[in-house]
């Protein structure tokens, strides 16, 4: 099979290898009749036509398996269940169906948001999302689903701003939490890796493990500022817990709470690095949205790891820089971003 080289001069995969890839990409199964044609004459490889395949396959019920893969991978939904929160303490809400309902909420979330081609920055500040009668009922909004079509998912809109986007849904919220009991350290280190993109260091090998009762510490913002009173964790704390502090007010499978088990009221006030401050998990939302060209860097990252099968290096920042770049100017539209991937010289090179 013959190589050609694009406008940059990016020596670049064979057609079938480009058809084969953008394929496994979108639908993770091998081309269709029309991707093969596209391929086969030459075509596939100019800017319109791939483009086009691009909007085709995005459009086609198949690119379902897009939706499910990368989510599995980029949010680590794929491990939700494999540690179930406790059902004696969650039995009134976490039953057989919760745990598949909330996964498939983000999966119409992100469906939706792909369909419409809307801001990627939705992922962090939606006012709705796709809830059956289950997940509306964790959410305190069971009056928004018709009992007599329970298994139904359909568009809420929160009247509050307490829930909203990725950080308001019971997937990622459980997900981020053991089962048992939450963790700013925990859940502070999923939004810096998932949202932000700069996951911590590892702790160093002489650092002890966090104990809820250290020297009398009578909540988990004690326990962890006596934590940070090491010099060898105290960088690393002050980035991961002011997030993670932020989501205390969801418990292991994302139900509001104003308190702890035990009474002790939940403070979620916090200040990042570089000043921001915040109240709540709203005012954090505000904060991430002013950051969203970091989130956008890091969803494109992901983006193109997926679609390429591999981690990203050095060499790739240009394709990167270029993704953004072309996407910037319209608010980062989700579909466009996917388009631009398959564009960039990463995903075409041989």
């Amino acid at each position: 099979h013959t190589r050609f080289r694009n406008v940059t001069g990016v020596q670049t995969c064979a057609l079938p290898i480009l058809a084969s890839r953008l394929s496994y990409f979108l639908w993770a199964t091998m081309p269709d009749a029309e991707l093969r044609r596209a391929a086969d004459t030459g075509e596939l490889p100019q800017p319109g036509a791939l483009g086009a395949q691009v909007r085709r396959l995005l459009a086609s019920p198949k690119s379902e398996a897009f939706v499910e893969g990368f989510l599995d991978g980029w949010l680590n939904l794929r491990s939700l269940g494999d540690m179930a929160p406790d059902r004696d303490t969650f039995a009134r809400y976490y039953g057989d169906t919760l745990q598949p309902a909330m996964k498939r909420e983000t999966q119409l979330f992100t469906r939706d948001l792909l369909a419409r081609n809307g801001s990627i920055v939705r992922f962090l500040d939606a006012d709705y999302t796709f809830a059956n009668l289950a997940l509306a009922r964790l959410y305190g909004l069971g009056d928004a689903v018709d009992p007599m079509a329970a298994h139904e998912f359909r568009r809420i809109t929160f009247p509050t701003p307490q829930r909203g986007g990725l950080l308001g849904q019971g997937s990622v919220l459980t997900v981020s939490a053991n089962g048992v009991e939450t963790s700013p350290v925990v859940r502070g280190v999923w939004v810096l890796e998932n949202i932000l993109g700069t996951p911590p260091a590892p702790p160093p090998d002489n650092v002890p493990p966090i104990d809820p009762d250290i020297r009398g510490a009578k909540s988990m913002r004690e326990v962890l500022a006596r934590h940070r009173d090491n010099p060898a964790c105290f960088e690393c704390h002050r980035k991961i817990d002011p997030l993670g502090f932020a989501l205390e007010n969801f418990n292991p499978i994302g139900q509001w709470r104003t308190r702890y088990e035990k009474g002790a009221p939940i403070e979620t006030a916090g200040e990042l690095p570089g000043g921001q401050a915040f109240e709540d998990i709203a005012g954090l939302r505000r904060v991430l949205v002013e950051r969203k060209d970091q989130f956008a860097r890091m969803l494109t990252e992901r983006l193109l790891s997926y679609a390429c099968g591999r981690r990203m290096e050095a060499l790739d920042r240009p394709s990167v820089d270029g993704i953004l770049a072309a996407t910037k100017k319209d608010g980062y539209r989700f579909a466009d971003l996917i388009e631009q991937v398959v564009m960039s010289p990463a995903f075409r090179a041989k």
